[in-house]
């Protein structure tokens, strides 16, 4: 019978094996879920990756530290899980852009206004700051977001554009990516570095896009 109890004590697993336990032995708590990845979005977008503390992050979420090594075992992990759940919400927005019907101006003006929406969201522009940063470090974060919004946004738009025979593009992922550089322009980069007024440039989206939009068909028809 001691033995047997010192094999089990032997057997114990440390903090992340706990952890790693835990979760193999119990219904994730989808709720609670939620709240560590919204409140660890929260912390890491304030703190920045290296300052963020989980102790901070389970204050935030209202749970003990135990809770959040149940549902990841180390903060490498529940940052990795931030970026993938972003790469969902970026998959299920670019498939409702639902552009397969339209005429190519309105393909367009849909596909642009959406992408130069979320390039400039306040949250875009923390993450895109947080991301850069931390790339250097964890490189499979960056081509996780990058995958999973900007080339799934070109592969989108270029598979529309093959299909538009009178546009008469040789290369339509090219055409893709050029379009949305177009959109893009300087202003994301003008509200990364503080250069220019946020809410002044969020309202030329609309503007922008139209601009685009008439210079690539323009491009086209030649």
């Amino acid at each position: 019978m001691n033995v047997m109890r010192r094999q089990k004590l032997k057997q114990a697993p440390g903090k992340s094996g706990a952890a790693k336990a835990v979760r193999r032995g119990r219904p994730v708590d989808a709720r609670k879920h939620a709240k560590i990845l919204a409140a660890a979005n929260r912390v890491f977008l304030e703190q920045g990756y290296g300052a963020a503390s989980m102790d901070l992050i389970a204050r935030q979420a209202g749970v003990s530290k135990i809770t959040i090594y149940a549902h990841f075992s180390n903060k490498a992990t529940l940052f990795g899980a931030i970026v993938e759940d972003l790469a969902a919400r970026l998959t299920r927005a670019i498939d409702q852009l639902a552009i397969a019907g339209l005429q190519p101006e309105q393909a367009l003006r849909r596909v642009g206004a959406a992408y130069l929406r979320l390039a400039l969201a306040s949250s875009s522009l923390a993450l895109h700051r947080l991301i850069v940063a931390e790339t250097a470090r964890h490189p499979e974060l960056g081509q996780l977001i990058h995958r999973s919004g900007p080339q799934m946004i070109v592969a989108t738009l270029a598979s529309y554009l093959a299909g538009r025979a009178e546009l008469k593009l040789s290369n339509p992922k090219l055409a893709a990516e050029q379009f949305l550089g177009m959109v893009l322009g300087h202003r994301q980069l003008g509200l990364l570095l503080g250069a220019m007024p946020a809410a002044k440039t969020r309202k030329t989206i609309d503007q922008t896009v139209d601009h685009a939009v008439r210079l690539f068909l323009k491009g086209c028809q030649r």
